[in-house]
């Protein structure tokens, strides 16, 4: 397995301002359909707003629409050569607990960004060859809300349990999924989370599967969909989990368990930027 993170990056890169108002940056981030953007400081990279950073910061940013990006992004933003393995940058979001890599060019400008949805398709092939179906790899306990409920309270719940998403459910079934994305697109359009229900705002085209899945075939349904997460039914219908990008990268462990890497990046101190590279 020789694939390296250039391969598999995902382009263009999107980027604003440490000074931008996070407001703006939400408006990008969902106008593009993008889970994060670069934060520049006089054009080098200096940190990285992703989806996440929106939900665990969702009180600031709903009452502080003059908030900026600098008070809530994640830094330092962490780079990678483009030449390096994919079986290191997975050691990578492992060791640091993050789903986004930088990739820089020989140039050392900004190429692509690799992301664990990047992980899981560079890895489909081999790394779930074991599984015959996706029912081992899904999460059972499974974060849902009635759709009557605020989404307002799906989001505080969302950030309560650090997951990407909240399913809505109605008798028994699933009828929609309330995600990360729509709490940016939300966020960017001004609407008031604490007087809507979730299931006016929920994504509704929910895409399924049932447990006899095979990983490949799950993971050819969400590239197909755009999608970041499969809500798994059982033979009646019903709920038996959820199957997101970080079950299947969770997966990845036995696969890609190896000797101990040695150190992999250093705190930049001279030339471009002053942002931690992987090497």
């Amino acid at each position: 397995m020789n694939y390296t993170v250039g391969q598999f990056a995902s382009r263009p890169v999107y980027t604003v301002d440490v000074s931008a108002a996070v407001m703006e940056a939400l408006k990008l981030m969902s106008l593009k359909r993008i889970s994060c953007v670069v934060v520049l400081e006089q054009g080098e990279p200096i940190g990285i707003l992703t989806e996440r950073d929106v939900i665990f910061a969702s009180n600031w940013v709903l009452g502080q629409k003059e908030l900026q990006v600098r008070e809530v992004m994640n830094k330092p933003v962490l780079t990678v050569s483009q030449e390096m393995q994919v079986s290191r940058a997975y050691e990578v979001f492992r060791e640091h607990r993050i789903r986004h890599l930088v990739v820089l060019n020989d140039r050392l400008d900004m190429d692509g960004i690799f992301t664990q949805t990047d992980l899981v398709r560079a890895l489909r092939g081999e790394a779930f060859a074991n599984f015959q179906d996706i029912s081992g790899l899904m999460s059972a306990q499974v974060l849902h809300v009635t759709p009557d409920v605020s989404a307002r309270y799906a989001l505080s719940q969302m950030a309560r349990r650090a997951v990407s998403c909240v399913v809505v459910v109605e008798n028994g079934r699933p009828c929609g999924v309330f995600t990360e994305r729509d709490v940016v697109r939300l966020v960017a359009e001004g609407v008031d989370l604490t007087n809507v229900s979730v299931a006016t705002v929920m994504s509704s085209s929910l895409v399924t599967a049932s447990c006899s899945t095979s990983p490949d075939s799950a993971i050819g349904l969400m590239q197909n969909h755009s999608v970041r997460r499969l809500v798994v039914l059982n033979s009646d219908g019903q709920m038996a989990g959820v199957l997101t990008q970080t079950d299947l990268g969770r997966a990845l462990d036995p696969f890609m368990r190896h000797p101990v890497l040695p150190e992999l990046f250093e705190q930049a101190g001279a030339g471009k930027g002053s942002y931690a590279h992987f090497h």
